[in-house]
């Protein structure tokens, strides 16, 4: 009788399965910024485009033939010009005289001129602490390294650095596997003092071991080449990350009503369409890079 009526629950729950295709409203005109500038002594980068329907599985349309320019509380100006035409992508080349976009405690304001519209957004360099080492140990990968195209079994790393003194300190940390960066959703370290939040009362602290082995969401091979950085954000940029990977983890059963992610992006054109997002920030950056050695490997790391 329990199994006939199984049976009948089943057969009454799968017919009411039903595809609803719900309209969703087309897209306001965003004007969207990414930029993270950096005081490493590379080519620095801004991507303007527009934003767009959110189905639409397109890519979204470049802002092309706009006016880039950075400039810092120290008087010098940046200008980024477009690297292919029509690409959206402006870039600025270090040169002898700036060999890098700028030091720690230096403000930089962006203003971009397209059409009738003038965007902008400031951004400071914050400080950012010295990575002292990167170790690892052999050993059999945990359910969050167990991937089905990851190895079962090798080199479990982690980064040791210490939080500054002064509460308040964010930063980012991103880890690259033989020149790639480990960029999944899932990758997105932040951190806050030397924890994950802010109240964590942890400033000044070794960074804690949750954030300390993040670098390995898998476990690397010999002859790995594991490079680290942690780059310096401001409070708003962590709250700005935080919002950006709750809404890049909302889905399912129990998700949340969507919320919009904040910005420093401004027009100053009060009157206009076109509504400022994304984020531009700058960065101070250090790093450590290291290539996988079993006769370097340690036992026990805590």
């Amino acid at each position: 009788m329990k199994q006939i009526l199984a049976l009948l629950v089943l057969v009454f729950l799968s017919s009411c399965e039903e595809v609803v295709n719900l309209p969703s409203p087309a897209s306001d005109h965003f004007f969207v910024v990414e930029a993270q500038l950096t005081n490493q002594k590379t080519a620095q980068k801004i991507i303007l485009s527009q934003s767009q329907d959110y189905f639409d599985q397109t890519s979204a349309p470049k802002i092309t033939g706009a006016q880039v320019v950075v400039s810092d509380t120290l008087g010098n100006r940046f200008t980024f010009t477009e690297k292919v035409a029509q690409s959206g992508i402006y870039v600025w080349e270090p040169s002898v005289n700036q060999p890098s976009i700028g030091n720690v405690g230096t403000t930089f304001t962006l203003n971009v001129k397209w059409q009738n519209e003038q965007i902008t957004a400031k951004a400071k360099m914050n400080r950012v602490p010295v990575i002292d080492s990167l170790l690892y140990e052999y050993d059999e990968a945990t359910g969050r390294q167990s991937a089905s195209d990851s190895p079962k079994n090798g080199y479990d790393a982690q980064f040791y650095a210490r939080d500054l003194r002064g509460p308040g300190d964010c930063y980012r940390v991103k880890t690259f596997k033989n020149g790639q960066l480990l960029n999944d959703p899932a990758n997105l370290t932040l951190v806050y003092d030397a924890g994950f939040q802010k109240g964590a009362m942890t400033d000044g602290l070794l960074f804690i071991l949750p954030i300390r082995r993040s670098i390995s969401p898998q476990l690397y091979l010999e002859n790995d080449k594991i490079r680290v950085e942690v780059w310096s954000i401001s409070e708003d940029e962590f709250n700005f990350y935080s919002q950006a990977r709750l809404e890049l983890n909302n889905a399912g059963l129990f998700s949340r009503p969507a919320a919009n992610i904040p910005t420093n992006i401004k027009n100053l054109n009060a009157t206009s369409k076109w509504q400022g997002t994304g984020w531009f920030g700058v960065s101070a950056v250090s790093s450590f890079e290291t290539v996988v050695d079993p006769k370097k490997a340690r036992k026990g790391l805590k």
